[in-house]
């Protein structure tokens, strides 16, 4: 359980300005014999939640640019 919120943190930290490569604990991870599916899964939430985390961090401060 450990190593899917490894690969959470991963993938949310890569769709975020911080340089990382989810893709290599993805692998890693399915290298290991963890279940394709689930891998999946839990990257795609994690990728879809930094997201929405960067953009609406580019909306909060281009509202402050206007103040």
């Amino acid at each position: 359980m450990i190593a899917l919120a490894g690969l959470f943190l991963a993938a949310f930290l890569a769709a975020t300005p911080v340089p990382f490569q989810s893709e290599l604990v993805f692998l890693g991870l399915q290298a290991a014999g963890w279940d394709f599916f689930a891998l999946v899964l839990v990257a795609s939430i994690g990728n879809t939640l930094g997201s929405c985390v960067t953009y609406l961090l580019g909306r909060w401060l281009a509202d402050q640019q206007k103040l």
